[in-house]
């Protein structure tokens, strides 16, 4: 889908529906469209891609079945590999030739969850990687929602999320991208597709290719916090059961306090979870039953800032007082006293 202006200006990339049963995006895509056909961009082009996982999409299915592949961990693909390597070849190379200013990912989490934003990690010394990133945590401020970091490092490469279309972007090719999270998989809820919209239309409005009447929107549920968050998965059950939350999305919640309990079908409880540090929840699993070692709760946690880190031995160099050389005038007096 492609609306453009007759005036030139920014490029924005929306895409919906990578992983096949997570279609709000879809009906995200669709409003902001015909939001279009009525309120003519003013500037600048607007693609979609509403559905990258056409086959997922009609068996109801996060992977792409025909190779049972995560589209979403084989960017930027190859055009000689299996059958996902070549799609998300093709897509990354048609976002690309556009050369545009931002590309959104549109996702779904969980239905008990909040919306929010994801934004990658810095992979490689690739020049230009940390400005990039930067830009994109600017942009992702003003959707409107809860902007996090992607899992910490460890678990970044462990889930193959630096070889997501967002990561392959910002990395490997210098482009600003970020993933939104709205709402469950399976269904589509008014709400998490309203908030897509505006989220979308706060986007083009800084980029001023359209206007708002009503001004920049912000959702209620936005997680107020001056510090940057990451995403966290500490979180994990020892025992099957049936699991009990005892906190709700976009709480805050200190180390030690209980976030739920695991109770067999007998009612006795087999295992109560706290937190294991001072954290935000995201997102509780939409599932009554626990497994062993599965994350049931999505959480964030303030990211440690530069500030916080110790100084390398060059920045203490730096910091450490120049000593003044003494005055003409003290040197003549230390001089007398000598020849005293």
């Amino acid at each position: 889908m492609i609306e453009r202006a007759k005036e030139p200006g920014p490029t924005i990339w929306l895409c919906g529906a990578m992983h096949g049963n997570e279609v709000t995006g879809i009906e995200v895509i669709h409003r902001i469209f015909n939001f279009l056909k009525r309120n003519s961009l003013k500037k600048g082009t607007l693609y979609a891609i509403p559905m990258i996982n056409p086959l997922g999409f009609e068996m109801v299915r996060r992977e792409n079945p025909y190779d049972d592949e995560d589209i979403n961990r084989n960017f930027p693909g190859d055009n000689n590999g299996n059958t996902t390597e070549r799609l998300t070849n093709a897509v990354f190379n048609s976002i690309v030739e556009t050369k545009p200013d931002l590309v959104i990912d549109l996702h779904s989490d969980t239905l008990n969850s909040i919306p929010y934003v994801i934004v990658d990690r810095p992979i490689g010394v690739k020049a230009g990687i940390v400005e990039v990133l930067a830009k994109t945590w600017a942009l992702a401020e003003k959707f409107g929602v809860t902007v996090t970091h992607d899992l910490e490092a460890e678990g970044y490469k462990k889930y193959g999320l630096d070889k997501s279309l967002t990561a392959a972007l910002t990395n490997r090719v210098q482009i600003a991208a970020f993933l939104v999270e709205l709402g469950g998989p399976n269904v589509i809820h008014e709400s998490f597709v309203r908030i897509g919209t505006r989220g979308v239309k706060n986007i083009l409005a800084d980029f001023d290719m359209i206007s708002l009447e009503e001004g920049k929107w912000v959702s209620e549920t936005k997680i107020k916090t001056e510090d940057r968050l990451e995403l966290t998965e500490d979180v994990i059950c020892n025992e099957a059961g049936i699991i009990e939350y005892l906190v709700k999305p976009g709480e805050f919640v200190k180390a030690g306090q209980v976030l739920a309990e695991i109770y067999n079908i007998l009612g006795k409880v087999e295992e109560t979870i706290y937190a294991k540090r001072d954290c935000y929840v995201i997102s509780l699993l939409d599932q009554s039953i626990a497994f062993p070692g599965i994350n049931i709760i999505s959480t964030a946690v303030v990211l440690k800032s530069s500030k916080e880190e110790k100084p390398s031995k060059e920045e203490v160099k730096k910091e450490e007082p120049k000593k003044e050389e003494p005055k003409k005038e003290e040197i003549e007096i230390k001089e007398v006293k000598k020849e005293k």
